[in-house]
């Protein structure tokens, strides 16, 4: 009994610990109490414990912006007392042999202040765990991590480490004070030109990749994480804090866990599978960087923090290529990045070293490795990305290829039919296409798949009435509509497209019961066709269920 109680307080404890970093990401402090009030699946004791942490947190960065601000006022005498002459020592934390300045960076993980070491005498970079004694045992790994993998990288633009320890139970680490901007901000001012971004991030690619030949992923390569120098203008990779080192075991992250930023993050690590990073993973993220120099903004654009909904953009909306955004971009950056950004890890560079020879070559004037894609591939992204009307389109050409090999060996011949299948496979493809423009067009609104579903069913619903009977090999179009409908990933609408699926079929039964008796088929033929429609339609439904729980999971437990 004891042990159950126990396993239930660390699972609320992990919950209260989770939900509390994805507030921290929320601006405004009024909007995290909002977000969190509208978290229904948690129970009130890890709601109540997750809004006295954000609180705690609100009040401390109230105390330290007042403390600051106070710093900033000149002073009224010059016998001010001692303690409003050091507030910061009330505002930040006391470390042995350092004096922070300021607070320089703050993020869903940790901050970072600007401090200064006083032996030897320097300025530096202090970072510390921003949960404090809410930090877990893995996010203090993973903190550690960061560390130990950027100690052991001294290449130039891998901010090094000097010193770890811990304060009050809280650990932290010193680093390299650069002084300078992120990436991230400075193409947002559109401060640099397309010569000078490519060179840097040549020398991003070769940091990345002697992290490679180290064996050692950063897993997290976005703008934001490169720093670059204001004196030099030399870039500096930080916060490896969620690395994974490839030679050795390491739980910093478990199969289910997801480590990344989205629109930055390859999509073997948005499906959670975290054995499946490689040096690619990597590749995936310095080509995210380059796709945002190129045309402004990230791959895959997602204003939701959900999970869920980015794996659904990852799986159902393609990546424009960044010449059909930008038409000066050149044709061989275009083919560098599309590579770089591959769904399938194997079709990208195998590391960072061979996409930063390829940038060289670029730069150099040479001609580059990559190749476009060929046609095969562009059609088979194209179809990819747009299951329903791909298969639409694939069953209509099959289906009339077929009606057009009967006609020419004059299997049959019945002009009405031949004239009603002209029509009503023109029309449904016509619709298709419409209906997909829809689609994009509301990103990706649940009305227009029920409407196209509909539509669909409705116009070989018609069809029939033109052929033999209820007999006609047509009514095997029903299954494969209630097949397909698996594609859209949603259960609600397998459920609808079988039930309108077999109503159509037994509207049609009951037509001819009134209209034509005699084409009526036989009941060992209507009910077996009725319940294979039913049978399809719950062996989908529940594989669907079954993907859908898991991907659930992953993001919970994420």
């Amino acid at each position: 009994m004891e042990c159950t109680v126990q396993a239930q307080k660390r699972v609320q404890y992990e919950q209260a610990r989770k939900l509390f970093l994805v507030a921290l990401s929320i601006e405004s402090s009024s909007e995290r109490e909002d977000w969190l009030f509208r978290q229904s699946d948690c129970c009130k004791e890890v709601l109540e414990t997750v809004l006295a942490m954000l609180r705690a947190d609100a009040d401390l960065e109230q105390r330290s912006n007042s403390y600051l601000s106070q710093e900033n006022e000149p002073a009224a005498t010059t016998d001010t007392d001692v303690t409003s002459a050091k507030p910061q020592e009330r505002a930040f934390p006391q470390l042995a042999n350092y004096e922070i300045v300021e607070e320089i960076a703050r993020g869903g993980m940790g901050v970072v202040y600007k401090a200064r070491q006083l032996r030897p005498n320097r300025l530096v970079a202090i970072k510390m765990i921003r949960a404090g004694s809410f930090a877990s045992t893995k996010d203090i790994e993973r903190f550690f991590t960061e560390a130990e993998a950027a100690a052991q990288l001294d290449d130039e633009s891998v901010v090094p480490v000097y010193e770890c320890g811990e304060v009050n139970g809280e650990p932290f680490f010193a680093m390299k004070y650069i002084d300078g901007e992120n990436l991230d901000a400075l193409l947002s001012r559109d401060a640099m030109a397309m010569q000078a971004l490519l060179k840097l991030l040549v020398a991003v690619c070769r940091a990345v990749s002697l992290a490679h030949e180290r064996g050692i992923i950063h897993r997290d390569i976005k703008p934001s994480n490169i720093l670059v120098d204001k004196a030099s203008g030399r870039p500096w990779i930080t916060d490896f804090g969620i690395a994974k080192y490839l030679e050795k075991d390491s739980d910093v992250t478990v199969a289910g866990d997801v480590m990344g930023t989205p629109g930055y993050m390859a999509p073997e690590q948005a499906m959670g599978d975290a054995s499946s990073a490689t040096r690619a993973t990597d590749v995936y993220g310095l080509g995210a960087i380059l796709y945002r120099m190129l045309t402004g903004r990230p791959p895959i654009q997602t204003a939701s923090a959900s999970l869920v909904s980015f794996i659904e953009l990852i799986r159902e909306h393609d990546i424009v290529a960044p010449r059909a955004i930008r038409r000066w971009v050149p044709r061989a950056l275009n083919t560098i990045c599309m590579k770089c950004l591959e769904l399938d890890a194997s079709r990208r560079y195998p590391n960072a070293k061979e996409l930063a020879n390829d940038l060289q070559r670029f730069l150099d004037g040479e001609s580059i490795q990559a190749r476009p894609l060929g046609w095969t591939r562009r059609f088979h992204q194209w179809a990819r990305h747009r299951p329903g009307l791909a298969v639409t389109w694939c069953s209509l050409a099959i289906f009339y290829t077929y009606h057009l090999f009967c006609r020419w060996f004059g299997w049959y011949s019945e002009p009405a039919f031949d004239l009603a299948a002209t029509i009503i496979a023109a029309s449904t493809a016509a619709c298709a296409w419409v209906w997909q423009l829809f689609l994009i067009r509301t990103k990706g609104a649940a009305w227009v798949l029920y409407a196209w579903v509909s539509c669909d069913v409705a116009f070989l619903t018609l069809l029939l009435f033109w052929a033999a009977s209820a007999n006609s090999s047509l009514v095997l179009l029903y299954h494969v509509i209630v097949a397909g409908s698996i594609l859209r990933c949603r259960t609600a609408l397998v459920a609808y497209v079988t039930i309108i699926a077999m109503s159509a079929y037994g509207i049609h039964l009951a037509f001819l019961q009134t209209a034509n008796p005699q084409a009526l088929p036989k009941i060992t033929t209507a009910v077996p066709t009725l319940l294979s429609l039913l049978l399809i339609g719950i062996i989908q439904y529940f594989s669907l269920r079954k993907s859908v729980a898991s991907y659930e999971s992953r993001a919970a437990r994420g």
